[in-house]
């Protein structure tokens, strides 16, 4: 009886997979705080084949801001329905929709960039490899920097224990001393 019903259990993983990620999602786009980020993130690009895709149209979306920030918008929603935890087009339609007068909806953009930095980091500085964040493409790494208002000065990759590492030289927001932050990046490069 329990060799018939394993691949009955085998054949509904996958739906239990995409279930609690619609169910995440759901919560992170109504602005829920409390959803795991970092979770969902990795579901997400699970859910994607294992890759999150480059969003190849942002540097023409971004173009278009000032000018038609209706078209930037559109764009930016067009690249998250394909990968709807893109922190580079949440962060142009909270740009984009005070332009058209939709203050609320930009403040829940703002508050969903919130919660995805916050999966990003883990709460963590980013000082040692203990202590490191983590990403799930180079573009999220790339992005999640600037909106903290880090200017990276360096950049090596290192492999420790198993696990790929950015070690980045960067500027804080606010200036002063170069410091060092640790991003794990096993989604990026085959870790040894």
């Amino acid at each position: 009886m329990v060799l018939l019903a394993a691949p009955l259990i085998i054949a509904a993983a996958p739906a239990l997979a995409q279930d609690a990620f619609q169910a995440g999602l759901a919560r992170f786009e109504q602005g829920d705080a409390s959803v795991d980020a970092r979770a969902l993130r990795w579901q997400n690009r699970a859910r994607l084949g294992g890759t999150v895709p480059e969003w190849d149209q942002a540097q023409s979306a971004w173009a278009t801001i000032e000018r038609d920030p209706a078209r930037s918008l559109a764009m930016a929603q067009a690249q998250r329905a394909i990968d709807p935890l893109n922190l580079n087009a949440l962060y142009l339609e909270e740009q984009a929709l005070p332009r058209l007068g939709r203050a609320d909806e930009a403040r829940l953009r703002h508050a969903q960039i919130l919660i995805l930095l916050r999966g990003i980091t883990g709460g963590q500085d980013g000082a040692t490899r203990e202590r490191a964040w983590n990403v799930v493409s180079a573009a999220e790494k790339d992005t999640a920097l600037a909106l903290l208002g880090f200017t990276v000065t360096k950049e090596t990759t290192l492999r420790d224990s198993g696990h790929a590492y950015a070690v980045i030289t960067a500027t804080p927001p606010m200036g002063g001393q170069p410091m060092t932050i640790w991003i794990g990046i096993d989604a990026l490069v085959a870790a040894p």
